[in-house]
């Protein structure tokens, strides 16, 4: 018996594990590529789309290597051509610049496929490509949290989604950033193929779809921080060390160099920063904390700061939703 189940299992593991269609009548998915562009954003994807059983074709401006944001060296199947005909466009983000956001045979491109494909899709800040194109002007949209503001700004016509990880607008779909490029892949898998068809990518990529939403970046507890001016004269920001956490709390961690400057003009530019931004000081001598409602929310900052070597200095923010 104990034969038998090795013999199951080894042929298991030698069983051809298939890449993506082939099949002309396959569901075809065209996705850009541009030098900049990140990994994830259409690595994840491709995966999702290859294990629905869609056909991928991977498209650049001239049809040469790429090089992404991470360094991974990438040679697309072709380059731009007019002719080229897509169920669906996929347009990941990356290191974008207003170059390539207005690059006439992109965008032109892109405008030509929308005609034809059932659906156009950017994941994180290729939002930026697909809105400077107009095709969501009047549409709900979402790009990577750190890019809210400017998109905001950028595209007034657009209306932005910051508490959403998907948005489905019928034929023009948008995700947050990076690994959210995943939860619209499967989204649009389970449009072409049924919910069943989506789920059971999931299952095979063992990724813990919540279609609803899970984890999104812009819903964040640390959503409600203020927008911090620039630093004093001489007090350098060395590095962000980290940051992480839920819808209820959040952590921070900075580094700075003050330099000539007294190690206190750090906690007084904070404290006049918080209060620029409404937040009531609630600290004692010993301990830098503010406190600020937001409707029916009460939110508490503690911050610490600590001397590491010479004039640099840590600071560690706690953000907690007072329950």
């Amino acid at each position: 018996m104990k034969k038998r189940i090795m013999m199951w299992l080894m042929c298991l593991c030698c069983m051809k594990v298939n890449a993506h269609s082939t099949d002309p009548d396959a569901f075809h998915v065209g996705i850009l590529l541009f030098d900049g562009a990140q990994a994830i954003d259409f690595v994840g994807p491709v995966e999702v789309f290859g294990q629905a059983g869609f056909r991928l074709t991977t498209v650049s401006k001239d049809g040469a290597e790429i090089t992404t944001a991470m360094g991974l060296k990438v040679t697309p199947d072709q380059r731009l051509e007019p002719a080229m005909k897509f169920d669906a466009v996929l347009i990941p983000g990356g290191s974008i610049n207003g170059r390539l956001i207005e690059d006439p045979v992109i965008q032109n491109w892109i405008m030509a496929q929308s005609q034809s494909a059932h659906y156009v899709m950017s994941v994180c800040n290729g939002a930026f490509i697909l809105a400077n194109t107009g095709l969501l002007d009047g549409l709900y949209a979402t790009t990577i949290e750190k890019a809210f503001d400017s998109f905001a700004r950028q595209y007034p016509a657009v209306k932005l989604a910051r508490d959403k990880k998907f948005t489905d607008n019928g034929k023009v779909l948008t995700t947050a950033g990076l690994s959210s490029g995943i939860d619209g892949a499967l989204s649009l898998v389970a449009k072409v193929n049924g919910m069943r068809s989506a789920r059971t990518v999931a299952a095979k990529i063992e990724y813990d779809w919540v279609p609803s939403g899970g984890y999104i970046r812009g819903k964040m507890a640390d959503r409600v921080l203020p927008e911090f001016d620039t630093l004093p004269t001489g007090v350098t920001l060395m590095a962000k060390t980290f940051h992480y956490g839920d819808e209820q709390n959040w952590f921070q961690g900075h580094v700075f160099d003050v330099g000539v400057k007294q190690p206190s003009s750090l906690s007084s530019w904070l404290d006049q920063q918080m209060k620029n931004a409404g937040w009531q000081a609630v600290s004692s001598d010993n301990t830098l904390a503010w406190s600020k409602q937001l409707g029916e929310q009460q939110w508490l900052l503690h911050v610490s700061v600590s001397h590491l070597q010479g004039t640099q200095f840590s600071t560690q923010l706690t953000l907690n939703r007072q329950i």
